[in-house]
């Protein structure tokens, strides 16, 4: 998730700190005096010697809850004294780097919009990590900080690489391996030309890039988003991390921009986004053994917690509002999930307006039973599910979705296909219109609110 640059100034870092140990002090004080009143209802001749003890360690810590009471009022002068002659410098001693009033997408976009060029120069090197995470930021200054972000990732662990292979050691831990292929190839993907990719590398645009903790989470941009008429993101499912699914996917959501060009005659309307940003499932079922027997049966693996989802979600629906924050209110957005990522898209959108439609396949469960729940108009959810597909019958997550009042099918085959209305879901129009080539409105045209598929 991201958050304000943390380049806080003096003043400021000293208030807070004054803060969070008040806060801690009422509660340790709270506590203390549930500790000193059950002591008082347990002096007896039996437990004397208790509660002497108790009683001495009560005023002691009676004094020491004191001391740490006069910090926080100097802590609080320290502030004061700090303003009125080093307010305008951080905790490094550096002149204090403007920064958002809220994490919100418009208000970053809206502050970044009256910053000076330098000042924008300025906190991308100074803040470059938050500044690749930071959703209302433009997408090339986003890319310009991931790539600084990404090729310093990879310098970091290179202690981890086998200098002739460039393969991961067999000292590192497993997960390091994971998240160190998963740099290597993001590294590759904006270099070179992939094989089944048909967006050249310079329309490709390292959308995130968060390396913090495992895993390795990511989103990259094929086409000019911000120049788009219509724009997919797409959220991958179970067993999804970069090293394992980065060219995978980047094929898959080539195949759809190329198809919503040929429907729309116009190969450069569509942009699309594949979002790693959060923490997959690992595994959709395990083997273990049935009681004593030795006997191994399959159950339910991580994909069936809704935990991975539920922590997913906010920082989903934040991307969605950015993407809506840069594109503006005519572009069609669409959010399309396949399996576990359709359900992150379900909990998403119940708290952001900012998708159309949305398109699942595979999904376990939306969290949702209605369409006004996820701020979706009649007619703008649509779904995939493949014969037999036991995962999109579970209904894991809040019921079975083609149960969903309005819910429209669209076929789960790699085929030439047709779609009602004329059009794909990732591009429609207005009003309908029978023909699979006619040409898209132009963007003037363009209804956000689409009423028909």
């Amino acid at each position: 998730m991201a958050s304000p640059p943390p380049n806080q100034s003096l003043p400021d870092a000293l208030e807070q700190a004054a803060a969070e140990l008040h806060e801690v002090l009422e509660r340790a004080t709270s506590t203390h005096l549930h500790y000193v009143r059950q002591g008082a209802g347990d002096r007896t001749w039996a437990r004397i010697n208790d509660a002497v003890s108790g009683e001495i360690r009560a005023r002691r810590t009676d004094v020491s809850l004191y001391a740490a009471g006069l910090l926080v009022e100097q802590l609080r002068a320290e502030a004061a004294d700090a303003r009125r002659r080093f307010g305008d410098v951080d905790m490094a001693g550096q002149p204090v780097l403007p920064h958002p009033p809220s994490e919100e997408p418009a208000e970053v976009a809206a502050w970044w919009a009256g910053l000076s060029e330098a000042d924008r120069d300025e906190v991308i090197l100074r803040e470059t990590p938050w500044v690749g995470r930071a959703d209302g930021l433009p997408v090339d200054v986003r890319h310009r900080a991931n790539l600084d972000v990404l090729h310093a990732e990879i310098e970091r662990r290179s202690h981890l690489l086998d200098p002739e292979s460039e393969e991961p050691h067999d000292q590192a831990t497993e997960e390091e391996k994971r998240d160190l292929r998963g740099l290597l190839k993001l590294r590759r993907f904006f270099t070179e030309e992939v094989k089944g990719v048909s967006v050249p590398v310079a329309d490709r645009r390292l959308y995130l890039l968060d390396a913090r903790a495992y895993p390795l989470r990511c989103a990259f941009v094929l086409g000019d988003l911000e120049a788009a008429d219509n724009v997919v993101v797409h959220v991958p499912g179970a067993t999804t991390t970069v090293d394992l699914r980065l060219f995978r996917e980047s094929r898959w959501l080539c195949a759809l921009r190329d198809e919503a060009g040929r429907l729309t005659d116009d190969p450069t309307s569509t942009a699309v986004m594949g979002w790693f940003g959060y923490h997959a499932p690992y595994d959709i079922a395990v083997r273990r053994a049935l009681g004593d027997s030795g006997v191994k049966v399959l159950v339910p693996g991580e994909a069936s917690d809704e935990r991975y989802a539920r922590e997913a979600a906010p920082t989903l629906a934040r991307c969605l509002d950015g993407v809506r924050t840069l594109v503006g209110p005519d572009t069609r957005l669409v959010a399309s999930g396949h399996s576990y990522g359709a359900s992150c898209l379900g909990l998403a959108l119940q708290t952001s307006t900012a998708a159309d439609a949305l398109m699942v396949a595979g999904c376990p469960g939306l969290f949702a039973n209605d369409l006004a729940s996820m701020h979706l108009e009649p007619g703008q959810l649509w779904a995939a599910v493949a014969p037999a597909d036991v995962v999109a019958l579970l209904g894991l997550f809040g019921g079975d979705p083609l149960k969903i009042p309005g819910i429209k099918l669209i076929s789960p085959f790699a085929r030439t296909v047709s779609y009602y209305a004329g059009v794909a879901p990732c591009c429609a129009r207005r009003s309908g219109t029978s023909s699979t080539s006619a040409p898209a409105p132009p963007r003037s045209m363009r209804s956000r609110r689409s009423p028909s598929p």
